[in-house]
């Protein structure tokens, strides 16, 4: 709007009486006195001695190259101890300020650094002091202000002049609506007709051009026949070479046709995000609500519903366009639209339209219809049903169908200890980790079988123990103290042995 403007317009509020100062020469300023002591400083004539000093010692630098831990940063991680005198020296280099001895805790040691000892901070003032004019209103709104010197073809909103014979300056173009703030239904009310009609790009060509684009171009939903050869054909004749169709994954895998409800209502939903987004270039967040209050001002009976066709015409009116047959549905889902009267429920349908607010959430539809829904398992198919359930304590799961019979049922060959005590089948840490044992074929009742005394000492002895024959002799005798029969086996022997070592550690 200000592109074509003078660039000579002067800026808002009054100008000052002092257009060369500024703030830096204000505190480059000093007092006569400090000129003159400056002056008297710079008479004095420096001495020409020159005072020698030691040479520098040049101190080579140390090969950092392998240096690995005793590096740089070691030294900054881990600086080495001062010394006293290093101490003492720091301290008197920091005695210039008077607050270091006085610091309080938590504070830094000098707060105003840079300054000299006793400097009044709040006191002393630095160069020149400015004198002040009018009020700081004034100056930003003057009395008397600036005469604006734009041209008045410059201004906005200015009606040129054209001259013409017969125009009323009060005229307007265009369709009268309500304001918009937006300004978005401007270029609506003043586009043409025929753009609303779909003729807009249409040109006027001559007869026989217009009659062999009507035969030849293709138009929308509509096979291009230009000889009508389906009518000369028979009813289901199909051109082109057959060929059998396409097995897809979905239809090999389903053994039931899908739920169409859902395939619908993906389309509506695909439809209303489309709606939405033409709605949030359109209209702003405060247009939902006031069309909300116009809804409910033509709902005289105060029920929240209204015929279906006033709210679809309402939506005519501001341009609001969709297709009822895949919003209904959605309607449906959410119990905002009446399918036997015929009526809508308008808040929930203002809330499902704007795209300020989430969609309500929809209830689980299945892919599979409920009657095909079979929730069967193999493990509920091993038990029979009307089965009575055992409460017996079992190791393990049942493997095997015990359908003509009662289950658990003892295998051929063997005992009830091999269903009721499992050696390595017990829990799934001895399936993981077996051990020495299970992976020699060795069970619990190779452990408590009978046993010769020839073997049992062979058997220990070659698992490291020495026995002699004393030994040996006073084991086995405890060992037979434990059955009725004096049977002995490896379990037993290995007990009495390790009771025998223990009293005799008590001994000695």
């Amino acid at each position: 709007m200000f592109i074509d403007r003078n660039n000579k317009i002067c800026a808002a509020g009054k100008q000052t009486d002092q257009p060369l100062e500024n703030i830096s020469s204000s505190l480059k300023w000093y007092s006569l006195q400090d000129e003159v002591d400056a002056l008297i400083s710079d008479a004095f004539e420096p001495s020409t001695l020159k005072t020698e000093f030691p040479p520098i010692k040049d101190i080579k630098k140390r090969d950092m190259r392998h240096a690995s831990i005793f590096s740089e940063g070691s030294e900054l991680i881990n600086p080495p101890v001062k010394s006293k005198m290093q101490t003492l020296v720091e301290d008197f280099k920091n005695t210039c300020y008077t607050s270091y001895w006085k610091k309080e805790v938590g504070k830094i040691s000098d707060p105003v650094p840079t300054l000299p000892e006793g400097f009044n901070i709040y006191g002393t003032v630095c160069g020149l002091e400015k004198r002040t004019h009018d009020r700081l209103y004034d100056i930003i709104l003057p009395k008397n202000p600036i005469i604006d010197k734009t041209p008045i073809s410059k201004s906005p909103g200015v009606q040129k002049k054209r001259n013409y014979c017969f125009f009323n300056k009060k005229s307007t173009f265009g369709i009268k609506c309500e304001g918009d703030r937006t300004g978005k239904c401007m270029r609506c009310c003043l586009t043409d007709d025929r753009v609303n009609l779909g003729t807009a790009l249409k040109q006027p060509i001559a007869d026989i051009q217009a009659k062999y684009k009507k035969e030849t171009a293709p138009k929308l939903s509509t096979s291009s026949m230009p000889n009508n050869n389906a009518s000369r054909v028979p009813e289901g004749f199909a051109f082109g070479k057959i060929q059998p169709p396409g097995d897809q994954l979905v239809e090999c895998l389903r053994s039931c046709e899908v739920n169409k409800y859902k395939e619908l209502l993906i389309q509506c939903l695909g439809h209303l995000n489309t709606v939405r987004k033409c709605l949030s270039k359109r209209f702003d967040g405060s247009f939902f609500y006031q069309f909300y209050l116009q809804l409910k001002f033509l709902d005289k009976a105060n029920t929240c519903w209204l015929p279906k066709q006033v709210v679809y015409d309402q939506c005519k009116i501001r341009f609001i366009h969709f297709q009822s047959s895949l919003i209904e549905p959605l309607l449906s889902v959410w119990k905002a639209f009446d399918e036997v009267n015929n009526k809508i429920k308008y808040k929930s349908f203002i809330h499902v339209i704007n795209y300020r607010e989430p969609s309500p959430e929809l209830p689980k539809i299945s892919d599979v219809p409920e009657e095909y829904l079979d929730f069967r398992t193999t493990y509920g198919d091993m038990v029979r049903e009307n089965q009575v359930i055992d409460t017996r304590n079992m190791a393990g799961i049942p493997s095997g169908r015990y359908l003509d019979k009662d289950y658990p049922i003892t295998p051929e060959g063997c005992c009830k200890a091999d269903r009721t005590y499992l050696p390595h089948e017990s829990d799934a840490r001895t399936c993981l980790l077996p051990s020495i044992l299970t992976c020699l074929g060795l069970s619990h009742r190779d452990l408590y079988a009978r046993r010769d005394r020839k073997t049992i000492m062979e058997v220990f002895e070659r698992a490291g123990y020495k026995l002699d024959d004393e030994k040996f002799k006073k084991v086995w005798e405890m060992a037979e103290k434990y059955h009725s029969q004096k049977w002995v086996c490896y379990e037993t022997f290995r007990k009495c042995l390790c009771d025998y070592e223990k009293n005799q550690d008590r001994k000695t």
